[in-house]
């Protein structure tokens, strides 16, 4: 196999670095400008091409590791080469490979693979990359090779998605990691507003942050759920909405809050939780004699 890289950024340096020092033969690397080319391909120790046809015919297997808004332009630039039996693959994790249209015509066969994986750095991030998981999508010519090959020696998990869901999957996977800094930097300005410093504030909640998702990763979110609405303490989550009533933070907590009601439900399932759910969704300042506390014991 003779993997060509089109793409000098963080995933296509990180996959050539990689996979070069597992002993599988990178061709080379194109890019928009030859300097970034050259950079990869001198970290690399492979061949910096000039020349996107020349990339092409070197190798059996083509990487696209561009952004997702030029996948589309880079295919319709290397779809009229001889691509005969060539494997062609993309990295975008809301892509499917349906973004090579016509590869039937071609001879050659597409994929998808998205590694769950932050790449950070792009001359480093190699190092640890063998913790991916990796999800795969496509024709069965393109992907079969490619899961023998990260599945294989290289012993990466292996899971496989339909073209259907990619974007779904993409917006799950961006809630975990994106989503999970707009929550942490919405607490960070109520701990500001309560007159702390942003520093002091984010140095405070370290250790709370960490225990928590450590003990998500570890336990899943019913077992690590704890706080005023696992213990069903409507009382406590009232004031809540009274402090933070009319500011952006009221919606989130609102939101999240019904969704952690069901998953306490999953935890308790004895809990009756009409009264913790009224109060989520209606609970009003002038109207907080409405519903009674209704508590389970923790």
């Amino acid at each position: 196999m003779r993997i060509g890289i089109i793409g000098a950024g963080k995933v296509g340096v990180t996959l050539g670095k990689y996979l070069t020092d597992a002993g599988v033969t990178v061709s080379g690397f194109y890019s928009r400008t030859r300097e970034s080319a050259a950079i990869a391909a001198d970290f690399v120790q492979t061949t910096v091409y000039i020349d996107l046809e020349d990339l092409v015919r070197a190798s059996d297997t083509l990487f696209i590791t561009t952004p997702d808004g030029e996948i589309g332009k880079v295919w319709d630039c290397i779809a009229g080469y001889d691509l005969t039996n060539k494997i062609i693959c993309h990295f975008s994790g809301s892509l499917s490979s349906n973004v090579f249209s016509g590869i039937e015509e071609t001879g050659a066969s597409g994929l998808s693979i998205h590694p769950m994986y932050a790449f950070s750095d792009k001359f480093s991030s190699y190092q640890q990359f063998h913790t991916a998981y990796l999800v795969m999508e496509g024709q069965e010519n393109a992907r079969m090779p490619m899961q023998a090959l990260f599945g294989g020696s290289l012993g990466h998990t292996i899971l496989t998605i339909d073209a259907k869901d990619k974007m779904k999957y993409h917006a799950a996977a961006a809630m975990a990691s994106n989503y999970m800094i707009a929550m942490l930097e919405t607490a960070l300005k109520l701990f500001v507003e309560c007159g702390f410093s942003y520093e002091d504030s984010l140095a405070m909640l370290r250790p709370i942050v960490q225990n928590n998702v450590a003990s998500m990763l570890e336990k899943g979110p019913v077992e690590a759920l704890t706080g005023p609405v696992e213990r069903g303490d409507v009382s406590t989550v009232e004031k809540h909405l009274d402090v933070l009533a009319g500011g952006p933070a009221e919606t989130v907590y609102r939101e999240l809050g019904e969704m952690l009601v069901n998953i306490a439900k999953r935890k308790h399932p004895e809990w009756d939780d009409t009264a913790m759910k009224n109060c989520l969704r209606l609970y009003r300042k002038e109207d907080s004699s409405m519903y009674p506390n209704n508590r389970i014991d923790s």
